[in-house]
């Protein structure tokens, strides 16, 4: 058979057990020699963007029967450790073996028969992600639970050394932090950014997950760029876990007040979930606890022109000067992040340049070019800390 030919047959096949057609790719195959199956089936076929042999790409879109019919009929043909790359909600994974696809896509039933076939159950992926990882990304319980039981290792991490515990507490997922949990996970291990399983939960407003972290044992424990759970909550405007944490035993009372005044500015100049009205409730309820007794007195930062050369509000009667006053408290917030984020926080940036557009979209443009090179300014102080940033985002997703 001449190499186009060959290569076209290899399409058909894959193409057959990709679209779900068992009976079809039986009939391909009767035609091929005995000797030539590994041929055929061994072969890494570009599609698109991924690169699968028929067993990858079916089990990738759950298709039993031809799984089925793969390792019953042309098993010793079949490489059940063959890695290929594979695409996963926009994102390209490499080195995915048929069983990481069918655990990262939710197909219990295949997990099953390529487990019980002797599937290497820990094999990891160009990333260090193995398929409990990619189960534990998707919340499957059940596949999760399969996995351990037939001897997957909860504590292996990807190479960002971020844990199935930490993508589940990230995604949200209850039960099986619940579960791996219950098998002995470590909710103390830090990732390479710094952050642990309850940073993740916190800053993510999963507030049930922080709970059960809480009670197995988490530490609060601060990341790469000084954030602690608390405080990455409250830059997040996730005001119920900021409400519960700042009630904890280990809560000291300036640590309160950062989070809450974190809190109330973060919501006078988040694009997401802006509400100037949650914003003086916070920073109302973070400057009544400084003035109980023994007061604690603000440490004001320098006086900086793009943000109209604001001083933060010393006293209540300050800050209630202001309340009707909607420019005045957007300063007053953002000189407020950056004197509890610090200068060169990645996270202090954005807020900044969304004010400064809706500034200019206004009309103001001097005061809207101020802050824009504020702004720039404060990307460029950041830029060395971008580094444990992109570590937390990437090291989740991988």
């Amino acid at each position: 058979m001449a190499d186009a030919q060959k290569q076209s047959l290899r399409f058909k096949i894959y193409s057959a057990a990709r679209d779900g057609l068992p009976v079809t790719l039986y009939a391909l195959l009767a035609s091929v020699p005995k000797r030539d199956y590994r041929d055929y089936l061994g072969a890494l076929m570009v599609d698109r963007e991924q690169k699968c042999t028929p067993l990858l790409i079916a089990a990738r879109n759950g298709h039993k029967q031809v799984v089925q019919r793969l390792l019953d009929n042309f098993g010793s043909a079949v490489e059940l450790e063959q890695e290929g790359t594979v695409q996963f909600d926009g994102y390209v994974i490499e080195g995915a073996t048929p069983l990481w696809c069918a655990a990262g896509a939710g197909h219990l039933d295949i997990v099953r028969i390529l487990v019980l076939r002797g599937a290497d159950v820990n094999h990891p992926t160009r990333t260090a992600s193995t398929p409990l990882r990619a189960a534990s990304f998707d919340g499957r319980l059940d596949i999760v639970r399969f996995l351990v039981e037939h001897g997957a290792d909860i504590h292996l991490a990807n190479k960002y050394n971020n844990t199935c515990l930490m993508i589940a507490a990230y995604k949200g997922h209850l039960d099986v932090v619940r579960y791996l949990l219950s098998q002995g996970a470590d909710p103390n291990v830090q990732a390479l950014c710094g952050a642990t399983a309850l940073q993740f939960a916190a800053e993510h407003g999963h507030l049930d997950i922080v709970r059960q972290l809480l009670g197995a044992d988490a530490r609060v424990l601060v990341n790469g760029i000084g954030m602690t759970p608390l405080l990455a909550a409250a830059e997040r405007t996730k005001a119920e876990v900021v409400e519960y944490l700042v009630e904890q035993p280990w809560c000291t009372r300036r640590e309160k007040i950062d989070a809450l005044e974190l809190l109330g500015a973060s919501f006078a100049n988040d694009k997401d979930n802006y509400s100037l009205e949650r914003a003086f409730h916070f920073l109302e309820s973070a400057m009544r606890e400084r003035e109980r007794e023994p007061r604690l007195h603000k440490e004001r930062g320098p006086v900086v022109a793009a943000y109209d050369s604001r001083v933060e509000c010393a006293t209540l009667g300050e800050l209630l000067g202001i309340k009707d006053d909607a420019h005045a408290l957007h300063m007053e917030s953002l000189v407020i992040r950056e004197r509890i984020l610090g200068q060169h926080n990645p996270e202090l940036p954005h807020p900044v340049v969304y004010r400064c557009g809706l500034i200019r979209f206004t009309g103001n443009r001097a005061s809207g070019s101020l802050l824009m090179a504020q702004g720039i300014k404060c990307v460029r102080q950041v830029l060395g800390a971008l580094t444990a940033c992109f570590l937390i985002l990437i090291g989740c997703l991988a």
